[in-house]
Protein backbone atom coordinates (compact mmCIF):
# COMPACT_ATOMS: atom_id res chain seq x y z
CA UNK A 1 0.00 0.00 0.00
CA UNK A 2 2.06 3.08 -1.10
CA UNK A 3 -1.25 5.80 -0.48
CA UNK A 4 -0.46 8.32 2.38
CA UNK A 5 3.18 7.35 3.15
CA UNK A 6 4.14 10.72 3.60
CA UNK A 7 2.05 11.55 6.23
CA UNK A 8 3.29 12.11 10.05
CA UNK A 9 1.57 9.83 12.85
CA UNK A 10 2.05 10.28 16.60
CA UNK A 11 1.32 7.80 18.96
CA UNK A 12 0.72 8.88 22.88
CA UNK A 13 2.04 6.37 24.95
CA UNK A 14 4.53 5.22 22.40
CA UNK A 15 6.46 2.87 25.30
CA UNK A 16 4.00 0.73 25.72
CA UNK A 17 5.03 -2.72 24.67
CA UNK A 18 1.43 -3.17 22.14
CA UNK A 19 2.10 1.02 21.28
CA UNK A 20 6.08 0.33 20.89
CA UNK A 21 4.81 -2.55 18.57
CA UNK A 22 2.05 -0.38 15.78
CA UNK A 23 5.15 2.16 15.93
CA UNK A 24 7.99 -0.50 14.74
CA UNK A 25 5.46 -2.19 12.39
CA UNK A 26 4.10 0.96 10.58
CA UNK A 27 8.08 2.34 10.65
CA UNK A 28 8.52 -0.97 9.01
CA UNK A 29 5.72 -0.53 6.48
CA UNK A 30 7.48 3.01 5.57
CA UNK A 31 5.48 5.29 7.60
CA UNK A 32 6.86 8.11 9.40
CA UNK A 33 6.06 7.70 12.97
CA UNK A 34 6.39 9.27 16.08
CA UNK A 35 5.99 9.28 19.76
CA UNK A 36 5.42 10.25 23.49
CA UNK A 37 5.67 8.64 27.06
CA UNK A 38 5.85 10.12 30.11
CA UNK A 39 8.94 7.85 30.60
CA UNK A 40 11.95 6.57 28.60
CA UNK A 41 11.91 2.48 28.67
CA UNK A 42 13.17 -0.09 27.18
CA UNK A 43 10.58 -0.07 24.18
CA UNK A 44 11.12 3.54 23.50
CA UNK A 45 15.49 2.77 23.47
CA UNK A 46 14.50 -0.16 21.22
CA UNK A 47 11.83 2.27 18.77
CA UNK A 48 15.13 4.62 18.93
CA UNK A 49 18.01 2.49 17.57
CA UNK A 50 14.88 2.61 14.36
CA UNK A 51 15.51 6.05 14.07
CA UNK A 52 11.75 6.32 15.79
CA UNK A 53 11.36 9.79 17.22
CA UNK A 54 10.30 9.98 20.59
CA UNK A 55 9.63 12.98 23.35
CA UNK A 56 9.64 12.72 26.90
CA UNK A 57 6.37 13.92 27.93
CA UNK A 58 3.51 15.10 26.28
CA UNK A 59 3.26 18.44 25.44
CA UNK A 60 0.96 20.16 22.06
CA UNK A 61 4.60 21.45 20.90
CA UNK A 62 5.34 17.40 19.94
CA UNK A 63 2.12 17.52 17.34
CA UNK A 64 4.31 19.73 14.90
CA UNK A 65 3.17 18.42 11.21
CA UNK A 66 1.58 15.87 12.85
CA UNK A 67 -1.56 14.00 10.60
CA UNK A 68 -2.65 11.78 12.47
CA UNK A 69 -2.77 10.21 16.37
CA UNK A 70 -2.87 7.13 17.42
CA UNK A 71 -3.65 6.66 21.40
CA UNK A 72 -4.48 3.45 23.36
CA UNK A 73 -7.61 3.42 26.22
CA UNK A 74 -5.02 3.85 28.94
CA UNK A 75 -4.85 7.20 27.66
CA UNK A 76 -6.97 9.76 29.29
CA UNK A 77 -9.67 12.03 27.56
CA UNK A 78 -7.58 14.91 29.59
CA UNK A 79 -4.20 14.13 27.92
CA UNK A 80 -2.96 17.30 26.50
CA UNK A 81 -1.92 15.81 23.33
CA UNK A 82 -4.88 14.30 22.62
CA UNK A 83 -7.61 17.37 23.29
CA UNK A 84 -5.23 19.72 21.46
CA UNK A 85 -5.34 16.68 18.92
CA UNK A 86 -8.96 16.96 18.59
CA UNK A 87 -9.19 20.99 18.95
CA UNK A 88 -7.36 21.46 16.00
CA UNK A 89 -9.08 18.86 14.12
CA UNK A 90 -6.26 16.24 13.75
CA UNK A 91 -7.62 12.73 12.91
CA UNK A 92 -7.26 10.80 16.00
CA UNK A 93 -7.95 6.41 16.19
CA UNK A 94 -7.37 4.08 18.79
CA UNK A 95 -4.44 1.57 19.25
CA UNK A 96 -7.27 -1.31 18.09
CA UNK A 97 -8.67 0.51 15.04
CA UNK A 98 -5.25 1.17 13.47
CA UNK A 99 -4.55 -2.28 13.96
CA UNK A 100 -7.90 -3.51 12.41
CA UNK A 101 -6.85 -1.53 9.79
CA UNK A 102 -3.03 -3.19 9.34
CA UNK A 103 -4.92 -6.73 9.97
CA UNK A 104 -6.70 -6.23 7.04
CA UNK A 105 -3.64 -6.06 4.85
CA UNK A 106 -2.96 -9.98 5.31
CA UNK A 107 -4.68 -12.91 6.35
CA UNK A 108 -4.60 -13.27 9.85
CA UNK A 109 -4.71 -15.27 12.47
CA UNK A 110 -5.62 -13.47 15.73
CA UNK A 111 -4.95 -15.53 19.05
CA UNK A 112 -7.06 -14.75 22.14
CA UNK A 113 -7.58 -15.73 25.76
CA UNK A 114 -7.23 -14.57 29.26
CA UNK A 115 -3.98 -16.43 29.40
CA UNK A 116 -1.21 -17.74 27.23
CA UNK A 117 -2.06 -15.43 24.49
CA UNK A 118 1.32 -13.62 24.29
CA UNK A 119 2.95 -17.11 24.27
CA UNK A 120 0.43 -18.91 21.98
CA UNK A 121 0.91 -15.99 19.34
CA UNK A 122 4.80 -16.48 19.96
CA UNK A 123 5.04 -20.07 19.24
CA UNK A 124 2.86 -20.29 16.11
CA UNK A 125 4.96 -17.43 14.94
CA UNK A 126 8.22 -19.51 15.33
CA UNK A 127 6.77 -22.21 13.70
CA UNK A 128 5.17 -20.74 10.35
CA UNK A 129 8.49 -18.81 10.14
CA UNK A 130 10.69 -21.96 10.47
CA UNK A 131 8.22 -23.17 7.52
CA UNK A 132 9.90 -20.25 5.36
CA UNK A 133 5.90 -18.65 5.43
CA UNK A 134 7.58 -15.67 6.64
CA UNK A 135 4.79 -13.88 8.49
CA UNK A 136 3.99 -10.86 10.23
CA UNK A 137 4.02 -10.21 13.29
CA UNK A 138 2.24 -8.03 16.63
CA UNK A 139 2.98 -9.42 19.83
CA UNK A 140 1.84 -8.54 23.27
CA UNK A 141 5.62 -9.41 24.44
CA UNK A 142 9.53 -9.18 23.51
CA UNK A 143 9.81 -12.81 21.20
CA UNK A 144 13.08 -13.51 21.61
CA UNK A 145 14.05 -15.40 18.41
CA UNK A 146 13.27 -11.48 16.92
CA UNK A 147 14.29 -9.68 19.80
CA UNK A 148 10.81 -7.82 19.22
CA UNK A 149 7.43 -7.86 19.50
CA UNK A 150 6.71 -7.36 15.88
CA UNK A 151 7.82 -8.00 12.77
CA UNK A 152 7.13 -7.33 9.17
CA UNK A 153 7.08 -10.49 6.81
CA UNK A 154 6.70 -11.11 3.34
CA UNK A 155 4.48 -13.72 3.41
CA UNK A 156 0.37 -13.63 3.24
CA UNK A 157 0.12 -14.53 6.88
CA UNK A 158 -0.49 -11.83 10.11
CA UNK A 159 -0.31 -13.12 13.37
CA UNK A 160 -1.37 -10.82 15.52
CA UNK A 161 -2.41 -10.79 19.62
CA UNK A 162 -5.91 -9.81 19.99
CA UNK A 163 -6.20 -8.38 23.73
CA UNK A 164 -9.01 -8.47 25.08
CA UNK A 165 -9.02 -6.42 28.17
CA UNK A 166 -11.39 -3.65 27.29
CA UNK A 167 -13.46 -5.58 24.53
CA UNK A 168 -11.74 -4.21 21.09
CA UNK A 169 -10.26 -7.79 20.53
CA UNK A 170 -13.66 -8.42 18.20
CA UNK A 171 -12.39 -5.55 15.91
CA UNK A 172 -10.10 -7.36 14.61
CA UNK A 173 -10.80 -9.21 10.95
CA UNK A 174 -9.34 -12.34 11.36
CA UNK A 175 -9.14 -15.80 9.12
CA UNK A 176 -7.96 -17.80 11.85
CA UNK A 177 -9.34 -17.39 15.41
CA UNK A 178 -7.35 -18.95 18.61
CA UNK A 179 -8.88 -18.82 22.02
CA UNK A 180 -6.37 -20.27 24.91
CA UNK A 181 -8.82 -19.91 27.94
CA UNK A 182 -11.50 -17.61 29.56
CA UNK A 183 -11.32 -16.81 32.75
CA UNK A 184 -12.52 -13.88 35.35
CA UNK A 185 -10.22 -11.36 33.99
CA UNK A 186 -10.63 -7.81 33.39
CA UNK A 187 -14.24 -7.60 34.87
CA UNK A 188 -13.84 -3.68 35.71
CA UNK A 189 -14.47 -3.39 32.23
CA UNK A 190 -17.12 -6.24 31.32
CA UNK A 191 -19.13 -5.82 35.01
CA UNK A 192 -19.93 -9.90 34.61
CA UNK A 193 -18.70 -13.03 33.59
CA UNK A 194 -21.40 -12.91 31.28
CA UNK A 195 -20.87 -10.12 29.33
CA UNK A 196 -16.85 -11.27 28.74
CA UNK A 197 -18.27 -14.79 27.50
CA UNK A 198 -20.91 -13.55 24.97
CA UNK A 199 -17.59 -11.10 23.29
CA UNK A 200 -15.67 -14.03 22.94
CA UNK A 201 -18.17 -15.90 21.36
CA UNK A 202 -18.64 -12.41 19.22
CA UNK A 203 -14.68 -12.92 18.81
CA UNK A 204 -15.34 -16.66 17.51
CA UNK A 205 -17.80 -16.70 15.76
CA UNK A 206 -17.18 -13.84 13.20
CA UNK A 207 -14.48 -16.21 11.69
CA UNK A 208 -15.23 -16.02 7.69
CA UNK A 209 -16.66 -19.80 6.35
CA UNK A 210 -13.48 -20.40 4.55
CA UNK A 211 -11.43 -19.74 7.95
CA UNK A 212 -11.70 -21.38 11.23
CA UNK A 213 -11.67 -21.62 14.78
CA UNK A 214 -9.09 -23.34 17.12
CA UNK A 215 -9.99 -23.52 20.94
CA UNK A 216 -8.91 -24.82 23.83
CA UNK A 217 -11.48 -27.46 24.69
CA UNK A 218 -10.30 -28.03 28.37
CA UNK A 219 -11.65 -24.70 29.25
CA UNK A 220 -15.42 -25.46 30.46
CA UNK A 221 -16.36 -21.65 29.59
CA UNK A 222 -15.08 -22.74 25.88
CA UNK A 223 -16.88 -26.19 26.10
CA UNK A 224 -19.84 -24.21 27.36
CA UNK A 225 -19.66 -21.50 23.90
CA UNK A 226 -18.69 -23.78 21.15
CA UNK A 227 -21.00 -26.38 21.95
CA UNK A 228 -23.60 -23.88 20.60
CA UNK A 229 -22.37 -22.48 17.76
CA UNK A 230 -23.28 -24.01 14.63
CA UNK A 231 -22.04 -21.41 11.95
CA UNK A 232 -18.27 -21.42 12.55
CA UNK A 233 -15.48 -24.55 11.44
CA UNK A 234 -14.25 -24.71 14.83
CA UNK A 235 -11.32 -27.45 15.79
CA UNK A 236 -10.69 -28.09 19.36
CA UNK A 237 -7.60 -28.75 21.22
CA UNK A 238 -6.11 -30.40 24.59
CA UNK A 239 -6.30 -32.87 27.10
CA UNK A 240 -10.10 -33.92 26.50
CA UNK A 241 -10.61 -37.53 24.77
CA UNK A 242 -12.78 -36.14 22.72
CA UNK A 243 -11.17 -33.15 21.30
CA UNK A 244 -9.33 -32.60 17.96
CA UNK A 245 -5.51 -32.62 18.75
CA UNK A 246 -4.74 -34.22 21.80
CA UNK A 247 -1.52 -34.37 24.07
CA UNK A 248 -0.28 -37.77 25.21
CA UNK A 249 2.40 -39.36 27.38
CA UNK A 250 3.77 -35.58 29.00
CA UNK A 251 6.47 -36.16 30.66
CA UNK A 252 8.72 -33.26 32.44
CA UNK A 253 12.38 -32.72 33.29
CA UNK A 254 14.44 -30.04 34.00
CA UNK A 255 14.87 -28.48 30.52
CA UNK A 256 11.21 -28.51 29.95
CA UNK A 257 8.70 -30.97 28.38
CA UNK A 258 8.13 -34.05 26.10
CA UNK A 259 5.05 -35.46 24.60
CA UNK A 260 3.04 -36.61 21.74
CA UNK A 261 0.35 -35.10 19.80
CA UNK A 262 -2.40 -37.20 18.28
CA UNK A 263 -4.00 -35.76 15.11
CA UNK A 264 -7.41 -37.42 15.38
CA UNK A 265 -8.67 -36.10 11.89
CA UNK A 266 -6.27 -37.39 9.79
CA UNK A 267 -5.27 -40.48 12.32
CA UNK A 268 -1.56 -39.17 13.04
CA UNK A 269 0.55 -38.80 16.10
CA UNK A 270 3.63 -36.59 16.71
CA UNK A 271 6.06 -38.31 18.81
CA UNK A 272 8.50 -37.11 20.93
CA UNK A 273 8.04 -33.23 20.82
CA UNK A 274 10.15 -31.41 22.99
CA UNK A 275 9.31 -28.22 24.56
CA UNK A 276 12.07 -26.56 26.23
CA UNK A 277 9.49 -24.74 28.56
CA UNK A 278 7.71 -25.64 32.19
CA UNK A 279 4.04 -26.38 32.80
CA UNK A 280 1.32 -28.47 31.28
CA UNK A 281 -0.27 -24.97 30.80
CA UNK A 282 2.38 -24.14 27.85
CA UNK A 283 1.90 -27.71 26.54
CA UNK A 284 -1.26 -26.30 25.94
CA UNK A 285 -0.12 -23.31 24.29
CA UNK A 286 1.99 -25.31 22.20
CA UNK A 287 -1.12 -27.40 20.84
CA UNK A 288 -2.85 -24.29 19.54
CA UNK A 289 0.48 -23.98 17.76
CA UNK A 290 0.34 -27.44 16.64
CA UNK A 291 -2.97 -27.48 15.64
CA UNK A 292 -2.86 -24.23 13.13
CA UNK A 293 0.41 -25.76 11.63
CA UNK A 294 -1.16 -29.13 10.81
CA UNK A 295 -4.18 -27.02 9.03
CA UNK A 296 -1.92 -24.78 7.08
CA UNK A 297 0.19 -28.40 5.57
CA UNK A 298 3.04 -27.44 7.66
CA UNK A 299 5.56 -30.73 7.83
CA UNK A 300 5.34 -32.64 11.62
CA UNK A 301 8.90 -32.26 11.43
CA UNK A 302 9.50 -28.90 11.03
CA UNK A 303 6.90 -27.94 13.82
CA UNK A 304 8.76 -30.38 16.13
CA UNK A 305 11.70 -28.92 15.60
CA UNK A 306 10.79 -25.18 15.77
CA UNK A 307 9.46 -26.09 18.80
CA UNK A 308 12.37 -27.90 20.30
CA UNK A 309 14.34 -24.74 19.13
CA UNK A 310 11.75 -22.49 21.05
CA UNK A 311 14.03 -19.09 22.86
CA UNK A 312 10.62 -17.91 24.54
CA UNK A 313 9.03 -14.49 25.55
CA UNK A 314 11.01 -12.38 27.72
CA UNK A 315 9.17 -12.12 30.94
CA UNK A 316 7.57 -15.79 30.78
CA UNK A 317 9.89 -17.55 33.01
CA UNK A 318 12.99 -15.42 32.10
CA UNK A 319 16.26 -16.89 34.18
CA UNK A 320 18.30 -13.38 35.43
CA UNK A 321 21.02 -15.69 37.13
CA UNK A 322 21.49 -19.46 37.80
CA UNK A 323 24.54 -19.63 40.19
CA UNK A 324 25.66 -20.85 43.98
CA UNK A 325 22.72 -22.79 44.29
CA UNK A 326 20.58 -19.44 43.66
CA UNK A 327 18.18 -19.02 40.70
CA UNK A 328 16.32 -15.72 39.78
CA UNK A 329 13.26 -15.69 37.63
CA UNK A 330 11.30 -12.92 35.88
CA UNK A 331 7.69 -13.60 35.20
CA UNK A 332 4.27 -11.92 34.37
CA UNK A 333 1.86 -13.95 35.70
CA UNK A 334 -0.61 -11.97 37.97
CA UNK A 335 -3.75 -13.56 37.66
CA UNK A 336 -4.47 -16.33 40.17
CA UNK A 337 -4.60 -19.26 37.21
CA UNK A 338 -1.40 -17.79 35.96
CA UNK A 339 0.49 -17.79 39.50
CA UNK A 340 -0.79 -21.11 40.09
CA UNK A 341 0.26 -22.50 36.44
CA UNK A 342 3.47 -20.74 37.10
CA UNK A 343 4.13 -22.26 40.32
CA UNK A 344 2.87 -25.89 39.41
CA UNK A 345 5.50 -25.91 36.31
CA UNK A 346 8.82 -25.06 38.21
CA UNK A 347 7.48 -27.49 41.32
CA UNK A 348 7.19 -29.98 38.23
CA UNK A 349 10.36 -29.45 36.95
CA UNK A 350 12.75 -29.40 39.82
CA UNK A 351 10.99 -30.50 43.09
CA UNK A 352 14.30 -30.08 44.76
CA UNK A 353 14.19 -26.82 45.12
CA UNK A 354 12.80 -24.15 47.30
CA UNK A 355 10.60 -21.81 45.87
CA UNK A 356 10.15 -18.02 46.87
CA UNK A 357 7.80 -15.76 45.47
CA UNK A 358 8.34 -12.38 45.46
CA UNK A 359 4.62 -11.25 44.66
CA UNK A 360 3.86 -7.66 42.89
CA UNK A 361 -0.23 -7.50 42.76
CA UNK A 362 -1.86 -5.83 39.80
CA UNK A 363 -4.64 -3.58 39.98
CA UNK A 364 -7.11 -2.78 43.13
CA UNK A 365 -10.10 -4.13 41.06
CA UNK A 366 -8.44 -7.62 40.38
CA UNK A 367 -7.42 -8.17 43.94
CA UNK A 368 -11.05 -7.10 44.87
CA UNK A 369 -12.32 -9.03 42.29
CA UNK A 370 -10.72 -13.22 43.01
CA UNK A 371 -9.70 -12.01 46.74
CA UNK A 372 -10.57 -16.08 47.66
CA UNK A 373 -8.68 -16.83 44.31
CA UNK A 374 -5.61 -14.90 44.73
CA UNK A 375 -5.23 -16.60 48.24
CA UNK A 376 -5.55 -20.00 47.34
CA UNK A 377 -2.89 -19.95 44.38
CA UNK A 378 0.52 -20.19 46.23
CA UNK A 379 0.29 -24.07 47.89
CA UNK A 380 3.03 -25.41 46.07
CA UNK A 381 5.85 -22.71 46.59
CA UNK A 382 7.65 -22.63 50.07
CA UNK A 383 7.92 -18.73 50.92
CA UNK A 384 5.48 -15.98 49.42
CA UNK A 385 6.83 -11.98 49.91
CA UNK A 386 4.07 -9.78 49.30
CA UNK A 387 4.73 -6.05 47.70
CA UNK A 388 2.70 -3.11 47.94
CA UNK A 389 0.09 -2.66 44.95
CA UNK A 390 0.76 -1.85 41.34
CA UNK A 391 -2.18 0.39 40.56
CA UNK A 392 -2.28 1.16 37.66
CA UNK A 393 -3.69 4.10 37.70
CA UNK A 394 -6.62 3.16 39.94
CA UNK A 395 -7.22 4.44 42.89
CA UNK A 396 -6.58 2.77 46.67
CA UNK A 397 -10.16 1.50 47.79
CA UNK A 398 -10.56 2.99 51.65
CA UNK A 399 -11.13 -0.46 53.53
CA UNK A 400 -7.85 -1.68 51.24
CA UNK A 401 -5.49 -3.04 53.79
CA UNK A 402 -2.02 -5.36 52.19
CA UNK A 403 -2.17 -7.29 55.55
CA UNK A 404 -5.46 -8.62 54.70
CA UNK A 405 -4.13 -10.37 51.52
CA UNK A 406 -0.88 -11.54 53.08
CA UNK A 407 -3.14 -13.23 55.68
CA UNK A 408 -4.95 -14.46 53.31
CA UNK A 409 -2.90 -16.38 51.53
CA UNK A 410 -0.84 -16.96 54.36
CA UNK A 411 -4.10 -19.14 55.53
CA UNK A 412 -5.55 -20.78 52.56
CA UNK A 413 -2.35 -21.31 50.87
CA UNK A 414 -0.81 -22.49 53.64
CA UNK A 415 2.76 -20.77 52.86
CA UNK A 416 4.78 -18.50 55.17
CA UNK A 417 3.97 -14.80 53.91
CA UNK A 418 4.96 -11.13 54.71
CA UNK A 419 5.25 -8.07 53.29
CA UNK A 420 7.96 -7.56 51.05
CA UNK A 421 10.14 -4.77 51.73
CA UNK A 422 13.87 -4.71 49.83
CA UNK A 423 16.71 -7.34 48.92
CA UNK A 424 17.95 -7.59 52.24
CA UNK A 425 14.80 -10.36 53.06
CA UNK A 426 15.63 -12.65 50.47
CA UNK A 427 19.75 -12.16 50.83
CA UNK A 428 19.33 -13.30 54.21
CA UNK A 429 17.54 -16.59 52.77
CA UNK A 430 20.24 -17.28 51.33
CA UNK A 431 23.17 -16.66 53.55
CA UNK A 432 20.97 -18.86 56.17
CA UNK A 433 20.13 -21.62 54.09
CA UNK A 434 21.76 -24.49 52.37
CA UNK A 435 19.15 -25.31 49.97
CA UNK A 436 18.96 -24.79 46.11
CA UNK A 437 16.45 -22.05 45.91
CA UNK A 438 14.45 -20.32 43.58
CA UNK A 439 13.58 -16.61 43.68
CA UNK A 440 10.46 -16.16 41.36
CA UNK A 441 9.55 -12.40 40.69
CA UNK A 442 5.77 -11.90 39.55
CA UNK A 443 3.57 -9.44 38.89
CA UNK A 444 2.51 -7.36 35.46
CA UNK A 445 4.05 -4.26 36.69
CA UNK A 446 7.59 -2.45 38.06
CA UNK A 447 8.60 -6.19 39.55
CA UNK A 448 10.73 -6.75 36.70
CA UNK A 449 13.04 -4.11 37.53
CA UNK A 450 13.41 -5.54 40.74
CA UNK A 451 14.11 -8.77 39.36
CA UNK A 452 16.69 -7.52 37.35
CA UNK A 453 18.68 -5.50 40.30
CA UNK A 454 18.37 -8.42 42.63
CA UNK A 455 20.44 -10.75 40.02
CA UNK A 456 22.85 -7.36 39.59
CA UNK A 457 23.28 -7.67 43.45
CA UNK A 458 23.80 -11.04 43.51
CA UNK A 459 26.48 -10.80 40.29
CA UNK A 460 28.64 -8.12 42.63
CA UNK A 461 28.34 -10.07 45.48
CA UNK A 462 29.42 -13.38 44.12
CA UNK A 463 31.49 -12.49 41.02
Amino acid sequence: MKINKNILIHIIGIGGIGMSGIAEILSDMRYHVQGSDININSNILRLNKKNIKTFKGHKQENLKNVNLIVYSTAVKKSNVELTFAKKNKIPSITRAEILSQIVKLKNSIAISGSHGKTTTTSLISSILNAAKMNPTVINGGIINQFGTNTRLGSGKWMVVEADESDGTFVKLPSTIAVVTNIDKEHLDFYKNYNNLLIQFKKFITQVPFYGFAIVCIDDPSIRKIVNKITTTNIITYGETENCDIQSKKIRHNSNGVVFNVELKKINKTIKNISLPMHGNYNISNALAAIALASELNVNHGTIKKALSKFSGVQRRLTQLWNKKNVNVIDDYAHHPTEIKNVIKGLSHSNPKRKLIIIFQPHRYSRLIHLKKEFSKCFVECDQVFVSNVYSAGEKMPHNFKLQSLIKGIKKNSKVNTEAYENDEQLLKLIKSSNDKLTFLFLGAGTVTQWAADFAKNLKKIYE
